[in-house]
């Protein structure tokens, strides 16, 4: 009985002494270590794309990442880039005092290329500067101007953007003093996108040579918001980047077998900035016979074209997605125009490797 008794003595005290422990601070227990300093870290993930993966490691160049406090006003930035980004643990540790805060993320600014960096970030001023003032500004070749006759002269874009990607989030960094690190995940939008026109003449075995077309893109989104909204007002237009001949391979109809004859096409690779479901009227293609600068093809809704191979990827990979998760997911898009005699053929196109008949949707485009 007595031997009991030391036992139950023994583990009453132990217990105490758990219950002390538990309820003494860590920074009261490791005071002279300095062991209890709360780490809190920002970690980017890029998966808003059709593979469903973290490209961000082998994507993204730079990192500017904006902090503002609970009433919307610039406390500092943080930045990161080079090779320190490929590393999959990449982070940022914050050095804020506890509070709530917004986080905005804007990275590609910086390149490190030898060409000029495509997009601008006005340079917030701590304890001043807004979120609403946050804007992220597409640098175009020349401001618009007004000519004798009238007509505008859009700013233009004739070159390979580097990509651009977004983030947002909303954080609250606690005043809990338990030495724990605590993690928070910024998840990407990718804001730039690649777009390829390609033109086969049906009626012309020569085919077509680089410089027999004009084509160009319309769009107002130039301008994005701290949210990732659009708030241009602005059209610009997005000329090719580059644009060359290239053999392609187009049935005769008129065959009873297989026959193929290789033609040249016209291929043009334009980059373009955010496509949105909300604006599926606002990016236009217009194609011009080079010579006679007469109209070929008008007014065409490219993100109406663009979301036409929406239901193929949601069979594809299994996974239902509204019209803008496919524009952000997808960021390049193939576009077959067909010819015959220098007249559009509107009654089909090819969309990513896909044959479109276009009489079967209502597209709901202006007057072409």
């Amino acid at each position: 009985m007595k031997f009991q008794k030391t036992i139950k003595t023994f583990i009453a005290a132990a217990l105490t002494a758990i219950l002390s422990f538990s309820t003494t601070s860590c920074e009261d227990f490791f005071d002279y270590e300095g062991d209890c300093d709360v780490v809190h870290k920002v970690r980017f993930v890029y998966d808003r794309n059709l593979k469903w993966a973290d490209a961000f490691p082998s994507e993204v160049k730079s990192v500017n990442l904006y902090v503002y406090d609970s009433q919307g006003v610039f406390v500092k930035k943080y930045t990161g880039k080079g090779n320190e980004l490929s590393n999959p643990d990449y982070n940022i540790t914050l050095d804020l005092p506890v509070g709530s805060y917004s986080l905005v993320a804007w990275c590609g600014l910086e390149n490190e290329g030898a060409t000029e960096e495509s997009f601008t970030v006005p340079e917030p001023v701590a304890g001043e500067s807004r979120i609403e003032e946050l804007t992220c500004i597409l640098n175009t070749q020349n401001a618009p101007v007004t000519r004798a006759d009238g007509d505008d002269t859009m700013p233009t874009s004739d070159k390979r953007l580097h990509f651009l990607y977004h983030g947002i989030l909303d954080i609250t960094l606690e005043d809990n003093h338990d030495g724990k690190e605590y993690v928070y995940t910024i998840n990407l939008t990718k804001d730039t996108n690649h777009i390829r026109i390609i033109l086969q003449e049906l009626s012309n075995d020569e085919g077509l040579k680089a410089d027999d077309y004009e084509i160009s893109l319309e769009a107002a989104n130039g301008l994005m918001a701290y949210n990732n909204e659009l708030l241009g007002n602005t059209t610009i237009k997005f000329k090719p980047w580059d644009q060359q001949s290239d053999i392609i391979g187009v049935g005769r109809p008129e065959a009873d077998n297989n026959d193929i004859r290789f033609v040249k096409g016209l291929v043009a690779d334009l980059s373009v900035g955010r496509m949105m479901a909300s604006q599926l009227n606002d990016m236009m293609l217009t194609i011009r016979d080079a010579e006679t600068k007469e109209t070929i093809i008008a007014r065409v809704p490219i993100i109406q074209y663009a979301l036409l191979s929406r239901p193929y990827y949601e069979m594809a990979y299994g996974h239902q997605m509204d019209d803008q998760e496919f524009l952000d997911r997808e960021d390049e898009y193939v576009m077959t125009f067909f010819l015959y005699q220098n007249r559009w053929i509107d009654s089909y196109i090819d969309i990513l490797q896909w044959r479109i008949v276009l009489h079967d949707y209502d597209l709901g485009w202006e007057d072409r």
